[in-house]
Order: C-alpha cells, then sequence, then structure tokens
C-alpha cells in the first residue's frame, strides 16, 4: 500500500482530530512534565488506553502507529514513563486536578457537589506484588452471594459531580505498607486538597455509608464546607427542635422509574461537635424502607430537604466512573506491572483517559460522537443508552485501524508464501 493511499484512507477517519483533543485535554498534566520526550509519552499513553481499553503496556503500544519500530519500541517508551525517576506519581496527579480547575472555571458553577467514594481494585491470585493488601469485595460477589477477601489495591476518588463533565479533585492508589497512615486520613486528604484548589467556591461533600464519622463532620466545620452523608452507625443524639418531623412528599424524576419519597429532617447535636448538625429521614412508602442523611447544611423548609436529597443523590455518577473504570470499560483492574508506583501512574493515567472520553463526548459536535458511537456498535434502537462505552469502543476502532494502516505499509502481508510450484 502506498503512502497516497493510506493518507486517503487514514482521512477518512478522525485520527488526527482525536490526537489533537487529547493534545489540548491533557497540556495541564503534560506542561509539569521536564521533558519533551515524555509529554509525548503521556499523550501516547492516553491514546493507548483508550485504543485498548486496557492498562496493559502491550496492548497500548500494539493499537498505535506503527512503521519501521515494532511494539517493543513502543512499550519501551511506556515502561520509561512507568520507572523514571523524573518525576512522581503526584506530578501527574496535580496535572489532573488541573484540569479540574480549568472544568470549574469553564462552567463556573455556584456550587460544587464532591463525591467521595473509598474503592477495592481486586488483584486476584496476587501474592508477592509490592504493597499487596487484603481488601473486601461485594462485587463480584462469592459463591455464597456474599462479599469477599480477596487480594488487591484500596484507593480513593474525590469527584465532582455536578458538571456537565466529570473532574477529579483528588485521587490515591495505596496500599498498607509501612508509610500508611490510615483510611481515615485518606478522606481527610481528600477533603482538604480539594477545598485548596476551590478555596472560594462553597463544597458539599456527598458520601454512602461508612463516612458518617464525627471527626469528618468536624473537618468539614474547621473548614467551612458542608457535607451529607449516609447515616450507617447507631448514635445518642440530642434533638432539641419543638417540631420532631415534618413530612413532605417529594417525587424525584428519572426516565427508569418514579418513586415517591417522604422527607422530613430533625436538627440534632452530637456531644462532641461544636455546631448542630441534622438529619433528613427519607422514607419509601413502596418497601416501607428509611435512609437517613446526616449533613451539616442547616434544613428549616420542604425546599431545604429537597435540596439536601437531591445533591445527595449525585453521589452515584462516582460509582458510574469507577464501573468505567473497570469491567468493559478500561478494566484498570488488569495492570501488569510490579511496582506500587507504576500501579498509581498508570491509575493516575487510566483515570485521565476515562476523563478525556468524557469530554469528548460532551465538547465534541453530536453529528461527530453519533458517528464514533456508530462506530462503536451503536444498534440505532430507542433502547440505546449512548453511553461512554459505545464511545470508547469507536475511538479504539480508529486507532486500530490507524495502527493496522501503518503496520501494513511498512510490512506488507506476504501474499506470494501462497503461491506454490
Amino acid at each position: 500500500m502506498s503512502t497516497i493511499a493510506q493518507n486517503e484512507l487514514l482521512a477518512k477517519i478522525p485520527v488526527a482530530e482525536l490526537e489533537a483533543e487529547i493534545e489540548k485535554f491533557v497540556e495541564p498534566v503534560t506542561k509539569r512534565l521536564p521533558e519533551q520526550q515524555l509529554k509525548q509519552v503521556v499523550r501516547l499513553a492516553v491514546r493507548g488506553i483508550s485504543g485498548a481499553q486496557s492498562p496493559v503496556i502491550r496492548q497500548m503500544a500494539r493499537c498505535l502507529e506503527r512503521t519501521e519500530k515494532g511494539v517493543w519500541a513502543m512499550s519501551k517508551r511506556f515502561y520509561g514513563l512507568l520507572g523514571t525517576q523524573r518525576l512522581s506519581h503526584r506530578t501527574l496527579l496535580k496535572g489532573l486536578y488541573a484540569i479540574a480547575q480549568r472544568q470549574v472555571a469553564q462552567e463556573q458553577p455556584d456550587t460544587l457537589v464532591v463525591a467521595l467514594d473509598p474503592v477495592n481494585f481486586e488483584k486476584p491470585y496476587t501474592k508477592r506484588l509490592e504493597g499487596v493488601s487484603t481488601v473486601h469485595k461485594s462485587t463480584p460477589p462469592a459463591l455464597d452471594g456474599q462479599a469477599r477477601l480477596t487480594s488487591g489495591y484500596p484507593a480513593i476518588t474525590a469527584a465532582l459531580v455536578k458538571l456537565a463533565v466529570p473532574a477529579i479533585t483528588y485521587a490515591d492508589w495505596f496500599s498498607f505498607t509501612p508509610d500508611f497512615v490510615s483510611q481515615n486520613w485518606e478522606i481527610e486528604r481528600a477533603k482538604r486538597i480539594t477545598h485548596a484548589r476551590f478555596p472560594h467556591i462553597p463544597l458539599r461533600f456527598v458520601g454512602d455509608s461508612g463516612l458518617d464519622d464525627q471527626k469528618f463532620f468536624r473537618l468539614a466545620m474547621r473548614l467551612h464546607t458542608h457535607c451529607i452523608f449516609r447515616a450507617q452507625h447507631n448514635r445518642c443524639v440530642e434533638v432539641y427542635n419543638e417540631r420532631l418531623f415534618d413530612l413532605a412528599t417529594f417525587t424525584p424524576a428519572r426516565k427508569e422509574r418514579q418513586v415517591t419519597v417522604q422527607l422530613g429532617w430533625l436538627k440534632i447535636r452530637f456531644a462532641d461537635l461544636p455546631e448542630p448538625m441534622w438529619a433528613l429521614v427519607v422514607h419509601q412508602a413502596e418497601d416501607d424502607s428509611d435512609l437517613v442523611l446526616l449533613t451539616t447544611i442547616p434544613i428549616s423548609s420542604a425546599a431545604d430537604t429537597r435540596l439536601v436529597y437531591n445533591q445527595w443523590r449525585l453521589r452515584p455518577s462516582i460509582e458510574h466512573t469507577y464501573r468505567f473504570d473497570q469491567e468493559q470499560g478500561l478494566d484498570v483492574e488488569d495492570m501488569r506491572v510490579r511496582s506500587l508506583e507504576a500501579m498509581r501512574r498508570l491509575f493516575v493515567l487510566v483515570l485521565l483517559t476515562a476523563l478525556f472520553v468524557a469530554h469528548l463526548a460532551h465538547t465534541w459536535p453530536q453529528p461527530a460522537v453519533h458517528w464514533l458511537r456508530s462506530l462503536g456498535g451503536k444498534l440505532g434502537l430507542p433502547t440505546d443508552l449512548d453511553g461512554l462505552y459505545l464511545l470508547l469502543a469507536g475511538i479504539s476502532f480508529v486507532f486500530t485501524t490507524a495502527a493496522t494502516l501503518s503496520f501494513a505499509l511498512a510490512h506488507p502481508f506476504p501474499f506470494s508464501s501462497f503461491t506454490y510450484g
């Protein structure tokens, strides 16, 4: 195949456009790197992870254009990025947080809702990797349907979930090594760093059960921020408002399902906290279940309860991000590197890739996004969800096609070997 013919084919697929968009998107990360070569490798890594839908180095390398050099040459460039002493994963994290600042500056929201969520990543059958820990996993469950203990690494992410495009304000892939303090310290650090990045914007930290700890409430009060956490622990509290329970009916409208819930609130005080708090009780009549949210946001009316409940309901968005990083998305758990520092750098690169796909879905023209989703396997049915998975698959096909054409140009298929006599 001639170079002219190859260029004519590549002109029909958006390789150059995707490359330019990646370069612009990761600019807050690359400008912090000490060498031009490392900047280029970061851009190639985002291309490789999105093309391979995996952080496995060899799979990333084979999705990039190859002329005279092979997969091993490209793999060495990635291993160099993961192993160089000239930067650390914290350098990449600062760039990731700068992307969040850029996104906030573009959208200029009046309030930031920050979802905090610890998660455990599984490394099955792993025994001797650096810092490997025993983690608690409920998905997928054991054969008896219960949660199980397995090898893996804990992680935590703080994500802005009210923006049009999600952004990360804190992320860490950690391990129970001698320099590790505690998971509670990681959560407190996530709050402090997020507040330091956005000191002049009201923050609402939301989280599921397990984060309803007095020390987190106390930190939120000290930072002059607010939090909404689901109650898990039983505790004694002072209730000192005269109206103990006032119900307000609210129907959260979702396309999939409509559920009528009743919202009631209580003003409460913990003995060891300097300021009062509020308990929001969410009663669902269909299954006669109650959900209790603890918050530092003052509640005095039904409108306040709707506000608090709506902000907490944004929390599951971070679960979608984790699911996209795992499973049928970018398969972050399938890292095949040995050092903890290399895993941390790959973790940041996977997060960067996931944010890039979400950025593309929001900023590119809809006909272009529709084309990529159609390439990724869109069925054209009313039931299509048109999520990030189809878009990622389309991006993967574009980069894989470009890699195939470049390889075929440098190494034509040996058709003559099929000739006999």
